[in-house]
């Protein structure tokens, strides 16, 4: 059936005035013919560039989040100058910076393009082949759009047309009342059901190479999957919520372990016909040393690796003044000129434990850093520290003789991704350091001291406060520009000099993921090739240069996901999905706050030594005015709020009530 012209013109003039605000649409597609500004309406809907050019508007819809924080909504890290437990008042985010997606003219966009896509098969302005995958690309973005929403808000709308009948003119969202809420397997179900839709429709290679592909829906597909399955297994296992709450009773917000096993298995088969494929593999998958594998994982994240890259974005949309402010905002101090807001990126010492350490033979030991000769590794000094100066000649520390010696034969990913005391960056020796113990055997940390001994002057934060990365003005949080847990974020940043406006891509799905995500899928389920499954995880262990092997378990799957996809934002969703938000009520008093390792140079023996403090993060402190009720996770915000629900007649979801 034909769009009426006064409709597509209707349609495509609200669309030309929308997409003149985004900056990186025209960017995704290369050599267009005519000019977005000079089209109009009837144009665009009238030629196959028009109709790219809307395609483009489509993708910018993608709740992407590239180069966000996530991680630093968990344990592995903080922001430097600031607190990261609770919540973010951001609309674009719900509890933790979980990232929801509650936008309704982006649906009746992506549904009008879909309309207006057919017609013009139909008047042969474009092939039916083309028009094939134009619908599948929009089809693939509109179950990205619902992948975002269910999975932060549960069970929502499912809407699949224009209903332009149901406007006002003004777009408002009340008219869509009638559009009842679908329950939460419902929500998911299309959502799987659409990405393998697109799948089966698009091309085995993107027509560019930000567009998405057959794998790139697969790999959606994959990834959503997994979400359900363990959303399902968990749901109940750990906390569930009560019935009392409407949008719970009605399964808007509501899963079941019953329905896990047949998500895992459609988690198992998407990624299996990844790998199958044989397109695809993990970049520098055989390392011929540990620094090679330091360098490929660098390179990677630098330089699109094809054999890993399956969907992304392009930061790069060629405005010199535009980009992410990711690398100014989070490279080292002493990298930076003319800007204040740098350093603000702090990695914990807890993630850092995580990093398995190399034996003689490459095979992975225990990589807690080692700062105690009694091995009381989990023993914390409150963050503002006023014990360690009368207490810590008890302690019986380690004496390192390099700063940097407890990090050297770290997980080649530790190595790549992570900045730690005294690394070479930039063509700098990154000054990591937070106190002195002076001959005379007294200490200080966190300000400014020095002590000139034989002729070399010695510095508290191991340089001049202007020349250091950590730690300085640690208890101001408005101030400073230094790290303040130990550790800062090397990955995605430019290895020669910062860049104000940061213009690489971003990986959305990459090959390690598939990987993994098979590998958990059949330890949680059973179902798929466990010989496979553990072939899967220990390539990603040897991509790092490990030579051993483990075993398939969740708990090791789950341990390898974490460091292999370290700030790329999954660890958050990997807690949310699983239900395993830290629990500041019930978790033992350490283990429910993040922690900083200070660095401590040590001259009483006349020779500079170091020994390692660990922590509380100073803005989680709880002897600072926090509570422990202030850290407690309840099952009911794993689902967000819904926006304007009693004017749409929703249930409300448990956060509402």
């Amino acid at each position: 059936m034909h769009t009426p012209m006064k409709k597509i013109s209707f349609i495509l003039s609200a669309l030309l005035c929308l997409s003149l605000t985004f900056t990186s649409c025209e960017a995704l597609f290369d050599n267009l013919e005519g000019d977005l500004t000079k089209m109009t309406g009837e144009d665009m809907a009238s030629s196959e560039a028009g109709i790219q050019m809307l395609l483009a508007e489509v993708y910018s819809y993608i709740p992407m989040n590239a180069y966000g924080y996530e991680d630093q909504y968990t344990m592995n890290a903080a922001d430097s100058h600031g607190g990261d437990y609770g919540f973010n008042s951001n609309p674009y985010y719900g509890m933790y910076g979980i990232q929801t997606f509650w936008n309704w003219g982006a649906i009746r966009t992506i549904n009008n393009f879909i309309e207006i896509v057919q017609d013009a098969a139909e008047r042969s302005v474009v092939t039916a082949a083309a028009a094939k995958s134009y619908v599948a690309e929009a089809r693939f973005v509109r179950a990205y759009c619902y992948f975002v929403m269910v999975r932060n808000l549960g069970g929502v709308p499912i809407i699949t047309e224009p209903l332009d009948k149901y406007y006002d003119g003004h777009g408002n969202e009340q008219l869509f009342a009638f559009a009842k809420r679908a329950t939460e397997k419902e929500t998911w179900d299309f959502v799987l059901t659409e990405f393998q839709a697109a799948a089966d429709d698009l091309e085995d290679e993107p027509v560019a190479q930000f567009r998405a592909d057959k794998y790139a829906a697969l790999g959606m597909k994959a990834r959503a999957a997994l979400y359900a399955a363990s959303v399902s297994k968990y749901w109940t296992a750990r906390g569930g919520i009560s019935t009392q709450y409407q949008a719970v009773a009605n399964k808007k917000t509501y899963m079941e372990e019953s329905y896990a096993n047949a998500y895992y298995k459609q988690c198992i088969d998407a990624c299996d016909a990844i790998i199958s494929s044989g397109k695809f593999a993990l970049y520098g998958a055989s390392p011929a040393s540990v620094e090679d594998a330091v360098k490929n994982l660098g390179d990677m994240f630098r330089t699109v690796a094809k054999e890993e890259f399956i969907f992304g974005r392009s930061l790069d949309n060629g405005v010199a003044s535009a980009g992410s402010d990711f690398d100014v905002y989070n490279s080292p101090a002493q990298t930076v000129t003319g800007n204040s807001s740098c350093g603000k990126y702090s990695v914990t010492i807890d993630f850092v434990d995580k990093f398995d350490n190399y034996d003689a033979a490459f095979g992975a030991v225990d990589g807690t850093v080692k700062t105690r000769a009694d091995g009381k590794e989990n023993e914390y000094f409150n963050a503002v520290l006023t014990r360690f100066p009368a207490e810590y000649k008890d302690i019986p520390y380690i004496e390192y003789d390099k700063i940097n010696e407890p990090f050297l034969n770290k997980d080649a990913r530790f190595q790549a991704w992570i900045l730690y005391p005294d690394a070479q960056f930039r063509g700098q020796t990154i000054k990591i350091q937070g106190g002195m113990i002076h001959q005379d055997g007294s200490a200080k940390l966190w300000v400014e001291d020095s002590e000139t001994v034989d002729g070399t002057t010695y510095y508290s934060f191991g340089d001049l406060t202007g020349n250091v990365s950590g730690f300085f003005n640690y208890e101001n949080k408005m101030a400073g520009n230094t790290v303040t847990t130990g550790f800062s974020i090397r990955k995605y940043l430019d290895p020669a000099t910062f860049q104000l406006y940061h213009k690489t891509f971003w990986y959305d799905i990459r090959y390690a993921e598939i990987l993994l995500s098979y590998a958990e899928a059949v330890a949680e389920s059973g179902q798929g090739d466990p010989s496979k499954a553990k072939q899967y995880l220990n390539a990603i262990r040897r991509r790092a240069a490990f030579k051993d092997e483990i075993d398939l378990t969740v708990e090791n799957v789950l341990h390898q996901r974490e460091l292999e996809l370290a700030f790329e934002g999954d660890q958050l969703y990997t807690l949310h999905r699983r239900r395993a938000f830290y629990d500041k009520l019930n978790d033992a008093p350490v283990k429910g706050k993040k922690h900083a390792l200070t660095p401590v140079i040590d001259l009483r023996g006349g020779s500079p030594k170091y020994i390692f403090v660990r922590s509380i993060h100073y803005a989680e402190d709880p002897l600072t005015g926090g509570k422990a009720s202030d850290y407690h996770t309840d099952p009911k915000n794993y689902y967000g709020r819904i926006s304007d629900f009693s004017v749409n007649g929703y249930e409300p979801n448990p956060a509402n009530e």
